[in-house]
């Protein structure tokens, strides 16, 4: 019951938030230029993925030669409920491989503006837009979200995102959301590109009567080209 309140309140948010990480990005020029030289550098890479959560603790493998290309190596995957063998194929079809910081669509955030900055880095804050979402339900909740960036100077790069909701809010008849907090540390790559090592995500709030607070932790490591 807890897994399918969970499911149910956040749906629509949780896709908000993952294309939003996927896209994050800002129109100026000097984000611009980190796009560009991502785009110049990617490489395919094979690396581990780590899932960390309540219910689940999976350990897999993506190589982007192989079929399929992501595979479960803790637990075996026999041992999976068929909900979970469910949640591990859809997240093995839409995983395409290394999440770059300076993602190609990082051009469609609104009012990026700075909030501080050092010798080395910048940050900024952004307002994700509905062009920065795939799903059309999800686009409808762009406007609650707010983003933040950390922008390395030298050799324009982002190293730690954050998309995050300022306040509480109900996207479903009696759902709430009280916390929505996603942060991204990124590590730079063999090919001198930031992606995204280590994703952390809170979410709290209450559904059809019921609490619910997950956090999740993600990581990719172990970064190999492909053959």
């Amino acid at each position: 019951m807890r897994r399918f309140v969970l499911s149910a309140a956040m749906t629509a948010i949780l896709a908000v938030a993952a294309t939003a990480i996927a896209q994050t990005a800002a129109a100026p020029a000097f984000l611009a230029q980190a796009v560009a030289a991502t785009n110049a550098a990617k490489v395919d890479y094979a690396f581990d993925f780590e899932l960390a959560a309540s219910e689940r603790n999976w350990r897999a493998r993506f190589d982007p030669s192989a079929n399929p290309r992501l595979r479960l190596v803790s637990p075996a995957p026999q041992t999976l409920s068929e909900d979970e063998q469910r949640a591990f194929a859809r997240m093995a079809e839409q995983m395409e491989g290394v999440a770059w910081c300076a993602g190609e669509r990082m051009t469609d955030a609104a009012d990026v503006r700075l909030v501080s900055e050092t010798a080395e880095t910048a940050t900024y804050a952004f307002q994700p837009t509905r062009e920065m979402i795939r799903g059309e339900q999800a686009r409808r909740y762009a406007d609650r979200l707010r983003g933040e960036f950390t922008l390395v100077k030298n050799n324009p790069d982002i190293s730690r995102f954050r998309i995050y909701l300022p306040q509480a809010f109900s996207p479903l008849p009696l759902v709430n959301v009280e916390r929505f907090d996603v942060v991204v540390s990124c590590a730079v790559a063999p090919n001198g590109r930031h992606f995204a090592a280590e994703t952390v995500s809170d979410v709290r709030g209450s559904a059809f009567g019921q609490a619910f607070n997950e956090r999740s932790v993600q990581r990719m490591r172990n970064l190999a080209a492909a053959p």
